[in-house]
């Protein structure tokens, strides 16, 4: 028998191949753990500003400056920012531009910034020292800011004779915060949605509501860029502003209720109600130093203490008051209480009210994600959950029972409509018969038969009232 030839792979050892690495089916979310700002960081590289000036420059306000070369170094405010042209071409390694508008007490300038990157820490109001080799003289030709004639061109990553800093620090806080121009005689944001924005140099006073999201959307045209809404009030109108793209995270730094806005030439979007945008004729100045300022925030801070979605129950000054208040049980109707609220405003008094429940919204609630809630940034939060994290700011945010839990209460002489009261969390526990965790957890059935079980039931509560609160507030549930 002959034998069987042997081919010449039999003396070479088999390699395998190396296995693949299969994916897992579910693989984690870009960006998880990570917050937007965080996120929109990440290729940058780190910018370390330790530039010194290697020559003199003379300091000069705003008013005093000359065009021609000369070395000088301002400082002021940011009170506008908006991009160039994008129809505009740009030189070879330029990443863009953006035109500044910067204000101290006496007079204003336009600074256009090139850029290779583009910097995130120029903001609307704040504070920023400018180098420069040359000032222009903007009159004549096309020319993006008329208010502010004299214009300031920069390249700081390609020219190191020109720069622009932040100013940051407690000895920054007040400079330059004075408007320029201005008059007592401010209009209201009621009279320029509804004519006054066709008035020339028009002022509003306004302070900031709440603060949305920043958002990137697509345009008309096509293109995508960011935007974030802020809400605007005044004692008589809301407004929203639409800020865009470079002014997008300018909020970032604004509190609701809080942070009074000067607004000088707003254009008005007559496409929406009260939708104001920046012009490039606007003056944005950001906690201006008047005293209508201070006003305006004490009436905001009221009236956004009012309108809470759910007020946080006042533990120190009732604690406080209950240290020296008169031994009293009376029960009070609801028109006794609204009487003698009326006639001593000033009172803060104690009581028990005897209340009939007439209507519960438990399992619409829990179907509606919104057991739990509270607010942050202006913005109502809801969840069916303990914690939640705000939309703009990225915190997360404790929440407390939804107080439209209990819908109408009557009695003799009067009801409370939903959402009236401010509740502690012993009252919630010994109303429901559960802690807010186990609210939470229970079932839509076992909600439905705690509210056909309380449903019509008479309940005494331990009231409390403060014209500081400006709600009732209950301590104690009895039964």
């Amino acid at each position: 028998m002959v034998g069987q030839s042997t081919s010449i792979q039999s003396f070479f050892s088999t390699r395998t191949s190396p296995t693949k690495v299969i994916p897992p089916e579910s693989s984690p979310v870009p960006g998880d753990g990570f917050t937007a700002e965080e996120l929109d960081n990440a290729l940058l590289p780190v910018r370390q500003d330790n530039w010194t000036p290697r020559i003199v420059y003379d300091e000069y306000e705003i008013d005093a400056l000359m065009f021609g070369l000369n070395r000088v170094k301002i400082v002021g405010r940011l009170v506008n920012m908006f991009e160039s042209s994008h129809t505009t071409k740009l030189p070879k390694g330029l990443g863009g531009s953006v035109h500044l508008v910067v204000k101290d007490d006496t007079g204003a300038v336009t600074i256009r910034l090139s850029y290779t990157l583009p910097p995130t820490e120029l903001r609307l109001g704040r504070l920023v020292a400018v180098w420069a080799t040359y000032v222009a003289n903007g009159d004549r030709g096309s020319f993006p800011c008329a208010v502010a004639p004299l214009y300031i061109k920069i390249f700081p990553e390609k020219d190191k004779s020109c720069r622009i800093r932040v100013l940051e620090g407690a000895e920054f806080a007040n400079l330059c915060r004075k408007p320029l121009n201005y008059q007592p005689t401010l209009m209201s944001l009621k009279a320029f949605a509804r004519g006054g924005s066709e008035v020339i140099d028009a002022k509003i006073l306004v302070v900031v509501k709440s603060v949305s999201a920043r958002k990137r959307v697509t345009k008309k045209d096509g293109t995508e860029a960011y935007v974030t809404r802020v809400v605007l009030m005044d004692d008589t109108e809301e407004a929203t502003l639409s800020l865009w793209d470079t002014t997008s995270t300018t909020p970032n730094d604004w509190q609701p209720s809080h942070t009074a806005l000067l607004i000088s030439s707003p254009s008005l979007n007559v496409s929406h109600k009260n939708w104001l945008a920046l012009a490039s004729d606007t003056f944005v100045d950001v906690d201006p130093c008047i005293p209508e300022a201070e006003r305006l925030r004490g009436f905001a801070g009221r009236k956004v203490k009012r309108e809470h979605i759910n007020p946080t129950f006042p533990y120190e000054e009732y604690a406080l008051w209950s240290i020296i208040k008169p031994n009293e049980r009376v029960l009070y109707s609801l028109a006794d209480v609204d009487d003698r609220a009326r006639e001593t405003p000033g009172e803060t008094f104690e009581g028990y009210l005897s209340m009939i429940i007439m209507d519960l919204n438990m399992t619409t609630l829990r179907q509606q994600n919104m057991l739990m809630c509270n607010e942050c940034c202006g913005i109502p939060i809801y969840a069916n959950a303990k914690v939640a994290k705000c939309k703009h700011c990225d915190s997360q945010v404790s929440l407390r029972v939804n107080p439209r839990l209990i819908g109408k209460l009557v009695d003799e002489s009067g009801c409370i409509t939903s959402g009236k009261l401010v509740l502690s969390d012993h009252a919630w526990t010994r109303l429901l018969g559960r802690s807010a965790q186990e609210l939470i957890e229970s079932s839509a059935s076992t909600l439905k038969s705690v509210e056909h079980r309380m449903l019509h039931i008479r309940i005494t509560l331990r009231f409390w009232w403060s014209e500081e609160v400006g709600k009732l507030v209950i301590s104690e549930v009895l039964e």
